[in-house]
């Protein structure tokens, strides 16, 4: 299941049309947003694109949605990389984004976290040593597609490539040709020519052959800027399991919620959840562990019997809302997903997981 953004489909969701600007401004489409907003120039470079479709505005909670191909989403990072925030970074999760809810589906490929003032909260201190807390930029990019096999003939295909910087005109084209049947999987072979010396022509042939091939967003047509860092779902998990081992309980609590916001797998984290419920003692955690099931549903089934327990709190909101998330789960139905879609999120989410290790790495040297 895919939870991008679940927060704001809850608020959505309960937003009416003459309420909408009382409690958060709703822009459907891309009408532009103008300095009296309070952005910044970069910022606004960013989200005043014809590939928005949707933006949240409330206060520090903005946030905006686009929908493109690979070239709007490199353009996307250049100018999210410009941004001047040193805390920023952007996270690769494994799925397609679930459309958003308003008056009918809106499908998005890519979504901009921009944070806003969250001033006389009493936080800073804390929110500044966390790792997770609500106090970067973050632009969400979803991987729908695995990345194309290797060449049947890596040898032929090289062949080919090569023959693009031919003198004879007929070889040039029946090189295009070539290339351009073998699909994606030469993909890696055709960028690694273009990092050396071609001629004009070749380079200009190689080029279209790549766009060609390059449709839809998959890791190998990223072109992610040096210096920004790069988030898998797997280590912000593992930042969460950090947090919930803090020594602020406000920590504790971002980590416990933060744990299903990028589409974590119920099976993974409901461990998580029961650790928190059974064992935290002060109520913010508990309130954002009991949410974070409610917002599971029935991937939570097992956490009833402790929300049960915590329910006999003498706190009239955590035992509200622990009764709450003991209904949704009871009354949710599970969304079915088939076995070929299970194994390519996890194929998508491993080369991910690889990816950012890689570059991670390449970083501390």
């Amino acid at each position: 299941m895919n939870r991008c953004a679940i927060l704001l489909g809850l608020l959505t969701g309960l937003f009416l049309p003459a309420s909408a600007h009382a409690l958060g401004h709703i822009i459907v489409g891309n009408e532009p947003i103008g300095t009296e907003a309070g952005y910044g120039k970069e910022v606004l470079a960013l989200v005043n694109t014809e590939e928005r479709v949707y933006a949240y505005i409330h206060d520090w909670h903005r946030t905006f949605y686009f929908k493109g191909g690979p070239k709007a989403l490199n353009e996307a990072m250049r100018r999210f990389a410009a941004i001047p925030d040193d805390r920023r970074e952007i996270i690769l999760l494994p799925a397609p984004g679930k459309p958003l809810m308003h008056d009918k589906p809106i499908a998005f490929d890519w979504c901009l976290r921009d944070v806003g003032s969250r001033s006389g909260r009493g936080r800073d201190v804390l929110v500044q040593e966390s790792e997770i807390a609500d106090n970067r930029a973050t632009l969400t990019i979803y991987i729908p597609e695995p990345l194309p096999p290797a060449p049947a003939d890596e040898k032929a295909a090289r062949k080919w490539i090569a023959d693009i910087g031919s003198d004879e005109f007929k070889t040039r084209e029946r090189a295009a040709k070539e290339l351009a049947d073998m699909g994606p999987s030469v993909a890696a072979l055709i960028r690694e020519a273009l990092k050396g010396k071609t001629s004009p022509e070749a380079r200009d042939r190689m080029e279209r052959i790549l766009a060609s091939m390059s449709g839809v967003i998959r890791l190998d047509v990223l072109q992610i800027p040096d210096g920004v860092p790069v988030v898998s779902l797997d280590s912000h998990l593992a930042r969460c399991r950090k947090e919930l081992e803090s020594k602020y309980s406000s920590s504790r609590g971002d980590a416990a919620w933060a744990l299903l916001t990028h589409g974590s797998p119920g099976k993974e984290i409901v461990p998580d959840l029961e650790k928190v419920l059974k064992n935290e003692k002060l109520i913010g955690p508990l309130v954002a562990a009991a949410r974070a099931a409610w917002q599971l549903g029935v991937e939570a089934k097992t956490l009833v019997p402790v929300l049960a327990e915590v329910a006999k709190s003498e706190d009239a909101n955590l035992k509200n809302i622990c009764e709450q998330a003991i209904a949704n789960i009871e009354k949710a139905k599970a969304e079915p997903v088939s076995d070929a879609a299970a194994k390519r999120r996890a194929t998508i989410r491993r080369e991910i997981r690889d990816y950012v290790a890689a570059r991670t790495e390449e970083a501390g040297k």
